[in-house]
């Protein structure tokens, strides 16, 4: 008897182990395998039969994501423009700060499911054949979580103090653009922001976020801070609304800087992520808590949040989700108020939990904006002459960006001999640019290099030399600071610069350089190159975006044509040179 009942206990057991084990590995793969909803069309039908068997003032609904599980949802915002097209957003009910968002428009299927207290998350999606799905994904994969909140003091009180004294108190800063006519549009939002109902945020529900409490003069460094991230790229970064308002839906983002903290509560700031390029246009969010928060740092979770809409996620480790960096360092979509180097990545520091290229991401076809236009040749052959009013070389004429990994900008000189003093720098406050700059003689020889400062990228770079009669060339480019593992690479280290000194004037003067134009632009199948009035001698060359010679040739006449209708699209260099070889001027040419 007694083995009897030891035997039925066992066997209990095991068919226990059995059934639980087979309900786990049915919930496990539920988890794993999308969930189907039939056709978008049969969907569409589903929920508009539910909806009308409420009243409008309350309206609830079910969402069954698998076999096992189904939501109740109240919706707050229904929009159908046809008997094709419904737009429906809501919270999902006895779950805290939990909402979604439905739109069905001709066959296909967009959504969402955001549990924020669970930090769980669905995706509502279609296929090619509008066959409907919905299925659990990493809640990271959707909307930025648990952004810290952003820290009243910066980690370096005197780089603040050096900020406020460098600061222009005359700029109107709800006026400010990093790059007027970019592809792209950022908007910093101040001074407060009627949300609209079916948003994507608020559970489709309206609500006025109000002004933030940021100074004038720390708004600026925060708007600073921002474009100077996104210098790189074709992207516009402004505090005008109007501006803002000029770019299609799909090519701008708002990110609403506010003091209200309930979108979702106790956040530094919250975004969705590939949310850039969405037609219904939500914004991002920084929350400002206290009065007293530096513009930096408001700048920094910005950024951040500006990150996320254009497809980048966290940057962490095997320990943190956020990276807090190390040496000078840190990532942007890691956790950047501690560093005085705060750069986008691609994973390459130690124990990296996202191996994304920031910078590919940002640039690739999804945006639609890609990087600026390089300003300046790669080559000898390319190089841009100094722009000088008699001896000066002012910073306002000569000034660019390094726009991508390994880019390097060429520029030329010419001098009577005697001292030349030339500067070299970063922007004055927040640069991403550690610079280094080579000088070249006429034979390409390199005379003398120097670094910036890591310690503070804003000091400039001086060469001060006596230099003989001739042609010099002057290298830019970004460079990295020890290793991945002690600071950082020269993967990120890109920005604006400018160079402004004397230069001795050269002996004998260049051919007129402003007598010469060139039309039409952008060239479609010729290129036409006015001389001008006076007939000299010139050499012409062509270089394409390689620095590879494409065209070269000798002309006195007074209008050169040079035809391009076998050229491919793209960037090109025209340099035109007098008898002593000498650069008298340069143009940067776009075939389409």
């Amino acid at each position: 008897m007694k083995k009897n009942q030891t035997l039925k206990s066992w066997v209990f057991v095991i068919i226990y182990f059995i059934t639980t084990g087979n309900n786990y590995a049915q919930t496990s793969t539920e988890k794993q395998n999308p969930y189907s909803l039939g056709t978008s069309s049969e969907f569409l039908r589903q929920i508009e039969t539910q909806l009308a068997k409420t009243s409008r003032d309350s309206q609830e609904i079910k969402l069954k994501v698998s076999n096992s599980e189904t939501f109740d949802a109240k919706v707050n915002y229904q929009q159908e423009k046809s008997a094709s097209e419904i737009h429906l957003e809501g919270e999902i009910l006895d779950k805290n700060t939990g909402n979604f968002s439905l739109i069905i428009k001709d066959g296909k299927l967009d959504g969402r499911i955001i549990l924020l207290k669970d930090k769980k998350a669905y995706t509502y999606y279609s296929d090619s054949k509008e066959d409907a799905f919905v299925k659990e994904i990493d809640i990271n994969q959707i909307i930025c979580i648990n952004r810290p909140e952003i820290h009243k003091i910066s980690s370096d009180k005197k780089i603040i103090h050096k900020e406020e004294n460098l600061l222009d108190k005359t700029v109107n800063v709800y006026g400010l653009q990093s790059f007027p006519g970019a592809l792209g549009c950022l908007f910093l939002d101040f001074d407060g922001y009627n949300l609209p109902a079916g948003s994507s945020w608020n559970g489709g529900l309206a609500i006025y976020a109000t002004p933030s409490t940021i100074t004038p003069t720390q708004l600026q460094i925060a708007w600073e801070v921002v474009a100077e991230d996104f210098k790189p790229f074709n992207l516009n970064v402004t505090t005008d609304e109007n501006v803002f308002n000029t770019y299609p839906t799909n090519r701008r983002m708002r990110c609403v800087i506010t003091s209200e903290t309930s979108i979702p509560p106790g956040y530094g700031g919250v975004a969705y992520i590939n949310s850039f390029t969405d037609v219904t246009d939500p914004p991002c969010w920084v929350f400002m808590k206290d009065a007293d928060i530096v513009g930096r740092n408001v700048g920094e979770t910005a950024s951040h949040e500006f990150g996320h809409t254009l497809g980048l996620t966290h940057d962490g480790n095997n320990v943190f989700a956020y990276y807090t960096g190390h040496g000078n360092w840190a990532p942007i979509m890691g956790e950047s108020y501690y560093k005085n180097i705060t750069q986008w990545s691609k994973g390459e520091y130690p124990n990296a939990n996202n191996l994304q290229d920031d910078l590919q991401i940002i640039s690739g076809p999804g945006n639609g904006v890609g990087y600026r236009a390089d300003n300046a040749g790669s080559t000898f052959e390319t190089a841009i002459p100094l722009k000088k009013t008699g001896n000066e070389v002012a910073e306002s004429n000569n000034q660019g960006v390094i726009e991508t990994t390994g880019d390097i900008d060429m520029f030329s000189f010419n001098t009577s001999g005697g001292n030349t003093n030339l500067n070299i720098k970063t922007a004055s406050r927040n640069s991403n640019l550690l610079l280094k700059a080579t000088l070249y003689n006429s034979g390409q020889t390199e005379m003398i290099s120097h670094t910036g400062n890591v310690n503070d990228l804003s000091l400039p770079i001086t060469f001060n030399n006596n230099l003989t009669a001739g042609d010099y060339y002057i290298e830019i480019k970004g460079i990295g600071e020890g290793t991945a593992s002690t600071n950082f690479t020269n993967y990120a280290s890109l920005g604006y610069y400018s160079i402004s000194g004397t230069i001795p004037s050269a002996a004998v003067k260049a051919s007129k350089p402003d007598n010469i134009n060139i039309y039409p632009i952008p060239i479609k199948d010729k290129l036409n190159i006015d001389f001008g009035p006076v007939k000299n001698n010139y050499h012409v060359e062509i270089v394409n975006a390689l620095g590879q010679l494409i065209y070269k040739t000798s002309t006195s006449e007074k209008v050169l044509i040079v035809l391009f209708s076998d050229k491919p699209s793209g960037f090109y260099r025209l340099i035109i040179k007098d008898n002593r070889n000498n650069i008298i001027k340069a143009f940067s040419l776009v075939k389409q």
